[in-house]
């Protein structure tokens, strides 16, 4: 199990932490524990930490392949955490459900699912969540093979790791992260870098008493030690990683480590044993539901059997593979449109989003001209439109807008971050009560501070028509730039 930083309060805290300890020898009697907790915590009105005893039981439960089983509980738990204003309890079940919606080869829910968990951890200030979050859109790279992308986005998450150790040290995100850019580098050619990481992983896990990433490490040693052709290297390693994850019962990772094993089982000459094995990892693999790994375990199994010459058995395991394949694919599609574009003129392509804002950026100085009333309404009407907005509002500090009487907490939020902030949920911003009252509070938005130099003097809301909606990153630096002609004119 892992540490929540911070718990909902010191009492859940402590309490975790005694739980946490049944779970290295008793994980079932850990199960039941936290559930317990966790219920009677909502049934008690305490929402928080209800729902963090049970991300707490989401750690469990999920490498041994039981996570399925708290999907709606989850569901329920992210509605609670909205209704009752609480933004990190609300990123945590985002960043399980990403988590799930990954397992489950569906890439498009899971980068929705860890973008609005990103979202909520950056606005509440929550680095563990954000860390977590980061970690998984660069596995989403990693999911379609963008791996030099995927390792920009976790060294990202890196930096982001060595601000939270200043709290204390987490080793369970380090070993996760140590894991995956090893995983990365692995994958683009540096297997010295894979090693070393692997090897900063492992002892982390260790460090922290992971037993789920101290397999995986076995598991990435082995598969880097067949990259050498150190076959003494690659079966110890390999065996230590099945033994850990049939013991604990984890088995993503028995899955995994069974592909490899079959890679080594043929490097013997063995087919028998590889067959075996890949069948065996293809059964844990639908157990879970697990497409990805199953999609590639369908694929070695037509391989293996079109060697054996058993062209229908080969035949009907490369047809799996494809299906699930495409099933991937549909699932890794946008599931809402791009951002609004005018429909096209004189039967030429649709402007985009980027291509409006260019030509918008274009016009500063002839907007900076107008006077102060008309440049604002142009821009407001020109953002609405590239970002599919409601509305635009454009709040200055002082009477008749954002008052430090009023709105302490914003405003010192604003000044703090001083980076757009996306609100995929009105009801889970962090200073709620203290802007309930204006113009756009109930709606979901991105919040952009505005500045005079290095002088804060106000911020700027893009809103949209509903309570919630998940804004990409594409959105955010569109947003940021749109900031800044709203900054110019002002001047």
């Amino acid at each position: 199990m892992f540490t929540l930083q911070p718990a909902a309060s010191e009492t859940l805290a402590e309490t975790l932490g005694r739980i946490a300890r049944v779970a290295r020898r008793h994980p079932a009697a850990a199960d039941a524990l936290l559930e317990t907790l966790s219920v009677n915590a909502v049934k008690a009105g305490d929402v928080a930490a209800g729902v963090d005893a049970l991300y707490t039981r989401f750690g469990l439960l999920e490498p041994r392949g039981r996570a399925l089983e708290l999907l709606p509980a989850l569901e329920q738990a992210g509605a609670q955490a909205a209704a009752g204003h609480f933004p990190v309890q609300a990123a945590r079940v985002c960043e399980a459900l990403g988590r799930i919606a990954y397992q489950q080869g569906e890439y498009q829910l899971a980068s929705e699912q860890w973008s609005r968990a990103l979202d909520l951890a950056e606005v509440s200030g929550h680095l563990q969540t954000g860390v977590a979050a980061r970690i998984g859109l660069g596995q989403i790279h990693y999911g379609q093979a963008d791996w030099a992308r995927g390792l920009r986005q976790m060294r990202d998450a890196g930096e982001h790791l060595a601000l939270l150790n200043r709290q204390g040290d987490d080793s369970y995100l380090a070993a996760k992260l140590a894991l995956n850019i090893g995983v990365g580098s692995f994958e683009t050619g540096d297997l010295p870098a894979a090693e070393r990481h692997f090897s900063h992983g492992l002892a982390a896990a260790r460090r922290g008493g992971h037993r789920v990433f101290e397999a995986e490490a076995h598991w990435h040693l082995a598969r880097a030690a067949l990259a050498r052709q150190r076959m003494d290297w690659a079966v110890a390693d390999c065996r230590l990683a099945l033994d850990i994850a049939v013991r604990h019962g984890y088995p993503w990772l028995e899955a995994a480590a069974s592909r490899t094993w079959t890679e080594i089982a043929l490097a013997r000459g063995d087919n028998a044993s590889a067959v075996r094995s890949t069948r065996h990892g293809l059964a844990l693999a639908q157990r879970i539901q697990a497409r990805a790994q199953a999609r590639q375990a369908h694929l070695q199994l037509a391989q293996l059997l079109q060697a054996e010459g058993d062209a229908a058995g080969a035949l009907e395991h490369l047809w799996q593979h494809l299906a699930l394949q495409s099933e991937i694919e549909r699932l890794s599609l946008p599931a809402r449109a791009a951002l609004a574009a005018p429909p096209p003129e004189d039967g030429g392509a649709p402007v985009t989003p980027e291509e409006q804002l260019l030509q918008l950026c274009g016009q500063r100085q002839r907007l900076a001209a107008l006077p102060p009333h008309e440049s604002l309404a142009e821009l407001k009407a020109a953002s609405t439109r590239i970002l599919g907005l409601h509305g635009v509002v454009r709040w200055q500090l002082g009477e008749g807008g954002l008052h430090i009487a009023q709105q302490p907490r914003y405003i010192d939020l604003l000044t703090r971050h001083g980076a757009p902030l996306a609100l995929p949920d009105a009801a889970l911003h962090p200073c709620h009560a203290e802007l309930a009252s204006l113009l756009g509070a109930a709606e979901a938005r991105i919040e952009v501070p505005l500045y005079d130099s290095n002088q804060l003097v106000g911020a700027l809301w893009l809103i949209d028509a509903r309570a919630t909606r998940a804004w990409t990153r594409q959105e955010l630096l569109i947003a940021s730039q749109l900031a800044l002609l709203f900054e110019a004119v002002a001047r």
